[in-house]
């Protein structure tokens, strides 16, 4: 790709507009979101940004037309009979994808840009598919609506809500055959920045916000295990650390593009605060005692989250605090040192507007709705919701089939990088003749599939993309899947994650856009939940079940091996609210990877251990 412009006038800025595509098929209409700081162009084929650098994508702070986005876009997933056209079996992929454009504007869903919306100030919406057979040789029934909401008031100006809902059809795909194992992403191609004339597609980094490396609550189990195959735990780096050149003409300006703090642990941990939680994760609220404290955004003077909050989030305590946390599923670039040069140059200080800006894309929420109305959420072990996986590369690998992009949605890319860490709610998809690519993660945890910055794995700065995959799921004729997330710009690090959290709060707050979601107003009540550990790991012959009771009752230990058969049932009486431990013999289980459910009325925990014989 060669490097490109700054981008120009943009022309009658919020209104529709028509633009021919530049030779690409057939007229789309596009609307141009400029209020408040961030600017975002619209098109009505699932595309973001400008790829022809005619409007702004992404561009920050807007009036002065400096893009960080050159072009994002919807990518879906399936596999098996779910087409009539071209081979029965096959992994599939309908997507916006330069020059392929799969998925277009639905007969009788234009779109539109609505000042105000009901919504939001500013709102777009539009409806699109694949059925289009002239464009999509193998359609499989979809039709995606698109709603996209921006806001000129304080703390809500640096993001791009959205709204995504996939709806299967399947009279337009293999008519009564569902979507099963069904997967969505969206696609990031962030050139940082359109000031940064002379290389801005070729120095930027991505990387993912969303997995802590470390937890320091007493009993928990998960310790992130990086590619090398190496436990945070016992890690004694961490991958990014604060820059540390402090020439730039105002030392405050100095924007965190790595992370290398020792946290109260003493491990290394991103934690720059110290206050004992990773900074992967957005803080909530937290409870010291009776007293509740919600974030205040100076900036803005909004009281985070007191207007409502995930029901989904977990508890985590810090001597006499207890958070409330969600991991903040953010994808992100930006730009980066050019290895070509002797100097440090990551932002282009010397450029004005200079390239200090972060961009991303947040996932918020996700849940199906099936034809009949019921809602059914796919979540992590803590009850939020989750991507399936977190997948980089440049250029030079863009997926060009529809077999490469699905498995690049399962994170098998072709750098031969396989993940150890994923979602653990990924295990009950093993073997699922729709799901050829899921598989047991070395260590099941609350975060999806991340494949860690480029330069762990020997890649320097240079035209990277991102993708966020949302799923797998079971769409049957008239399920909707329904994705909730974000573009988002920030000064920095941290600057990108203060929007991303205000993008959430806006979510959930009542009387915004979370309405159509059940909305928590408060502070979900402080209880504690059922806890399970089995020590030691190895086990041999028997393996200690330590247990915390929220509640009196009878307690059964089921075990289960790695193909979901049940091992060793045992009833273990009624006990009493508290701490425990628990004797379990292993009989002659053989060498392996076993998991232990615990049960006591309504309450449940799980954990994991492996024998060695």
């Amino acid at each position: 790709m060669n490097a490109r412009s700054v981008v120009g006038s943009v022309g009658a800025l919020g209104l529709v507009a028509i633009c021919a595509g530049s030779g690409y098929g057939q007229p789309w209409e596009h609307a141009v979101h400029d209020m408040g700081e961030l600017w975002n162009t619209v098109w009505d084929c699932l595309m973001y940004g400008d790829p022809w650098e005619d409007y702004p994508g992404c561009a920050w702070p807007g009036p002065t037309m400096d893009s960080y986005l050159w072009c994002g876009d919807v990518w879906s997933f399936a596999y098996g009979a779910v087409t009539v056209h071209g081979d029965s079996i096959s992994k599939w992929a309908s997507c916006s994808d330069y020059g392929n454009w799969e998925i277009r504007c639905s007969d009788g869903y234009p779109l539109e840009y609505l000042t105000p919306g009901p919504v939001a100030p500013g709102q777009s919406q539009f409806g699109a598919d694949d059925w289009d057979i002239t464009y999509n040789p193998s359609p499989y029934g979809l039709m995606v609506w698109n709603e996209n909401y921006t806001w000129d008031s304080p703390g809500y100006d640096d993001f791009m809500a959205m709204k995504l809902v996939f709806t299967h059809h399947s009279e337009h795909g293999n008519p009564g055959v569902p979507l099963d194992a069904f997967v969505v992403g969206v696609r990031g191609d962030c050139d940082v920045a359109s000031s940064d004339q002379a290389e801005c597609n070729l120095d930027d980094l991505v990387y993912y916000d969303g997995h802590a490396i470390w937890c320091n609550e007493p009993g928990n189990e998960f310790d992130y295990l990086f590619f090398d195959g190496i436990p945070a735990s016992s890690r004694d780096f961490y991958t990014y650390q604060q820059n540390p050149d402090a020439s730039y003409p105002d030392p405050d300006d100095n924007v965190y593009y790595h992370y290398n703090y020792p946290g109260p642990d003493g491990l290394v941990d991103a934690d720059v605060d110290a206050n004992g939680v990773s900074d992967h994760l957005t803080i909530l609220a937290k409870v010291a005692g009776a007293d509740t404290v919600y974030v205040l955004d100076e900036e803005s003077g909004i009281l985070m989250f007191s207007g409502g909050m995930p029901p989904g989030h977990w508890h985590h305590t810090v001597g006499d605090t207890t958070y409330l946390v969600v991991p903040r599923n953010l994808s992100y670039m930006w730009d980066s040192d050019t290895p070509g040069s002797p100097e440090d140059d990551s932002g282009e200080w010397a450029i004005d507007p200079p390239c200090n800006g972060f961009v991303g894309w947040r996932l918020l929420d996700c849940w199906v709705r099936e034809q009949n109305g019921s809602i059914a959420r796919f979540v992590d072990v803590s009850g939020c919701a989750i991507p399936l996986c977190h997948t980089w590369w440049t250029w030079e690998y863009d997926p060009g089939t529809d077999m490469k992009k699905y498995d690049y949605a399962w994170s098998n890319t072709p750098f031969g990088i396989t993940p150890k860490s994923g979602p653990e709610y990924i295990s009950g998809w093993l073997g699922h003749p729709c799901a050829p690519e899921a598989y047991e993660p070395d260590y099941p945890g609350p975060f999806p599939f991340i494949s860690d910055s480029p330069i762990e794995y020997g890649f320097p700065a240079f035209d990277h993309r991102f993708l966020l995959s949302i799923g797998p799921v079971r769409l049957d004729d008239g399920d909707s899947l329904y994705v909730m997330g974000g573009w988002v710009v920030g000064a920095g690090l941290e600057g990108l994650r203060r929007n991303a959290d205000l993008m959430l709060d806006a979510y959930w707050r009542e009387g915004v856009w979370g309405g159509a979601t059940p909305v928590v107003s408060g502070l979900a009540p402080i209880r504690p939940a059922m806890r399970l550990r089995m020590v030691p790991s190895p086990a041999t012959a028997v393996i200690s079940v330590l247990i915390e009771l929220p509640d009196p009752g009878e307690l059964r230990l089921d075990v289960f091996d790695c193909s979901g058969r049940l091992a060793i049932s045992q009833s273990c009486g009624s006990l009493s609210a508290g701490s425990h431990e628990i004797a379990l013999d292993l009989g002659d289980l053989p060498s392996g990877v076993y998991f232990a459910r615990a049960t006591s009325g309504a309450e449940a925990a799980s954990g994991r251990f492996v024998v060695l014989r």
